[in-house]
């Protein structure tokens, strides 16, 4: 009965799984097209910056801006990245959210969470998969190479 009761209480930690979901847009963006990101609020810039990172990598114009509101006053492409890390025997990135807006209507996003616990999927390589997020998010732009495991990601699109 013991031992039921602790694989009972340890089930939520070994179910623990990374999920993605996506909103590509339909408007082509074409090379050389400016986008305006704002800056990431977390205290890491790694997925702010292979944001920009993959934009320029996507032909795009970037340019900083240092909120949303000057964004959408001065921008009609918008790409915002929002991302949360925890520790759990190591840094993890464990959120990440991209929003696209063209017009200050919001067109595609896309949303990265791991769970906690026996999740090995949670150790990603940030920059990779913020580039993953971007070739589905921006399917009419130039594609950036990555590894086909962050390819084959399942999301519900």
């Amino acid at each position: 009965m013991r031992k039921l009761l602790l694989l009972a209480a340890m089930l939520p930690l070994l179910s623990a799984c990374s999920t993605q979901q996506l909103m590509p847009t339909t408007t082509v963006l074409e090379e050389g097209t400016e986008v305006c990101v704002p800056p990431d609020t977390s205290d890491r810039q790694v997925a702010h910056n292979a944001l920009i990172q993959g934009l320029a990598k996507k032909g795009m114009k970037v340019r900083s801006v240092p909120d949303m509101g000057t964004a959408f006053k001065t921008c009609t492409n918008v790409v915002s990245c929002m991302s949360v890390s925890r520790w759990d025997m190591a840094n993890f990135t464990a959120d990440i959210k991209l929003e696209y807006f063209r017009d200050g209507k919001k067109e595609a996003d896309a949303h990265y969470h791991a769970s906690n616990g026996l999740n090995f999927s949670k150790y990603i390589n940030t920059e990779e998969k913020i580039w993953d997020m971007l070739n589905k998010m921006f399917p009419n732009t130039r594609e950036i190479p990555v590894k086909e495991n962050y390819k084959n990601q399942a999301t519900n699109y």
